[in-house]
């Protein structure tokens, strides 16, 4: 299974689990982790990923062997399952930004126990490094995301700094080994708390950022926003304009932000709902030639009632005209309990399940289908992704 570079989204209902193939049966990258006990019943549709990680990842003295892994933020949807996958795999090192869990600094109940699990775990590790004065070795090594002054706490006094990025920062290892023209992670948030009045919702402390399975980022990789909405997104985009790096915002995979949700592209104002189109704009933008749109939901509804929460049908709607090469869902697309996966070739990611194509929309049969029946009136242009 993982005997190519690839990228899978795995069905995990709605929530987030992603798995990248940087070296193949040697080197692998997950972000985020949801393994349900729900997923166990093969009657259901979702994915029991700890088991296909157990089984296909590679064996390191005898044990099965994750070169790293990285948190976006602590929510059950991106989290559920690690206290079982820190006794079942060993994770040579672990990606995350304190963060997300200072909200919970006041009420640590308040957080999950897989949670609970990966920040003890990740606290360990920062000690161990702080104790080594440099790599604590595989199974205690641990990637901080933060801002300029976090060294300057007392728990992270002392951290080694080729061990810490800010916003940014390009990455080019994973686990303690260069990788170098293999793998490319440039960091985009989260910025630091307090810096900006839109920043405050804790799904605004998502760790963003391109993931490239390459060197070079103007080819367009694979965009993780986490949870973040339109505030941030629109303040990433800004802020990544402004320092002249606009070719770390170029995909040919876009994890569509909050699992589908309407929130990255409508924004309530003046107590009406409004479609920001400028977003999109730059999101089609940076699109490197017919790129996909990936949903990483529950089946995505034909319509949605007031308040409901993601996925929303609006949302598919937009990425469907704005994805050149088309939109997927995790649970509506692909086989059963299967992920859908991305290969990667030299500069181009394709999308691998043919038979999952034969049952998408098309990009432009898509505009048409949202022009006869959506509730807003498509506005962007089909297909106008930039040429690679």
């Amino acid at each position: 299974m993982f005997d190519e570079k690839c990228v899978y989204f795995w069905p995990v209902g709605t929530g987030d689990s992603t798995t990248f193939v940087v070296r193949p049966n040697e080197v692998v990258f997950q972000v985020d982790l949801r393994h349900s006990q729900k997923s166990e019943d093969e009657e259901t549709d979702c994915a029991p990923v700890i088991d296909y990680l157990e089984e296909h990842l590679p064996k390191v003295d005898g044990k099965p062997y994750l070169s790293a892994f990285a948190i976006t933020h602590p929510d059950k949807d991106h989290i559920q399952g690690f206290e079982e996958l820190l006794e079942r795999v060993t994770v040579g090192e672990l990606w995350f930004s304190p963060r997300i869990f200072r909200e919970h600094d006041d009420d640590p109940d308040s957080l999950g126990d897989d949670a609970k699990a990966f920040r003890d775990e990740a606290h360990r590790r920062v000690t161990a490094t702080v104790e080594a004065g440099g790599d604590p070795g595989a199974g205690n090594r641990v990637r901080l995301v933060g801002w300029d002054d976090l060294l300057d706490e007392e728990h992270y006094q002392g951290f080694p700094s080729e061990f810490f990025s800010v916003p940014g920062d390009v990455v080019e290892s994973l686990d303690g080994e260069d990788l170098t023209g293999e793998f490319r992670a440039f960091i985009h948030g989260p910025f630091k708390q307090g810096s900006d009045e839109d920043v405050g919702d804790r799904n605004d402390t998502s760790l963003a950022m391109q993931v490239v399975l390459g060197d070079d980022p103007s080819v367009g990789g694979v965009l993780l926003f986490g949870d973040h909405k339109y505030p941030v997104i629109r303040k990433i985009l800004d802020v990544t304009k402004e320092h002249g790096k606009e070719e770390n915002l170029r995909w040919q995979v876009l994890l569509a932000p909050h699992h589908c949700s309407k929130s990255v592209m409508y924004q309530d104002e003046d107590g009406k709902e409004l479609l920001k189109q400028d977003i999109l704009d730059d999101l089609g933008a940076y699109q490197v030639s017919a790129g996909y749109v990936v949903a990483s939901a529950n089946c995505i509804p034909a319509s949605n009632k007031d308040g409901d929460n993601p996925p929303h049908a609006k949302a598919k709607a937009r990425y469907q005209e704005l994805a050149a090469g088309g939109f997927v869902c995790t649970h509506d697309d692909g086989g059963h309990a299967e992920p859908l996966k991305f290969t990667v070739d030299g500069s181009d990611i394709d999308y691998a399940e043919t038979k999952s194509q034969e049952k998408g929309t098309s990009a432009l049969s898509a505009a048409v289908s949202a022009a006869r029946g959506s509730d807003a009136t498509p506005s962007t242009k089909v297909g106008f992704g930039c040429p690679n």
